[in-house]
């Protein structure tokens, strides 16, 4: 075999990757990413579940006449308002959604015969938009009126529980 001549053996090249242009990318791009991002602050509703009940307890409780068990069930023929299994108010609809002002109203007046309650379980089928579960949760906790010219907020059932209409 015959040796090679130095015009046939090739010179190896550089093979170093050129990062400039991808640093320049990068101090360019992070700057911008960074002042448009959108910065959110979520709020966290706390939702509270009854207790597990002992014998002993459960003999201690009111009779159910005199116990109220607030259900706000969502439906698409309107809201209903129980409590436990008897049906308090039917609201109907509006042409426009749920008439969350009857229901404020109906809940007032629950509220005023029965005031030291203060939980409330919504219940919802899993078809009804996000939107209006959120728009009965805020009717179901908190009132309105005004008072001397002023407007004002009071509570109503601010502990509530969610599910799921069967």
């Amino acid at each position: 075999m015959l040796p090679r001549s130095r015009s046939q053996v090739r010179k190896m090249e550089s093979t170093d990757i050129d990062l400039a242009p991808y640093m320049n990318i990068l101090v360019v791009l992070a700057p911008f990413l960074l002042i448009t991002a959108v910065f959110t602050r979520l709020a966290v509703l706390e939702i509270y579940l009854p207790p597990p009940a002992s014998a002993e307890l459960m003999s201690q409780l009111p009779s159910p006449e005199e116990q109220l068990v607030l259900t706000i069930s969502i439906t698409e023929k309107g809201l209903v308002v129980a409590n436990g299994t008897k049906i308090i108010s039917l609201v109907q609809p509006t042409s426009t959604g749920q008439d969350l002002q009857t229901l404020s109203a109906v809940l007032q007046q629950i509220k005023a015969r029965f005031p030291g309650v203060d939980n409330a379980i919504i219940l919802s089928k899993p078809d009804i938009p996000y939107d209006v579960l959120v728009q009965v949760m805020d009717a179901a906790r908190v009132a309105f009126g005004v008072t001397d010219g002023n407007k004002t907020s009071y509570w109503l059932f601010p502990n509530i529980s969610l599910g799921e209409v069967q």
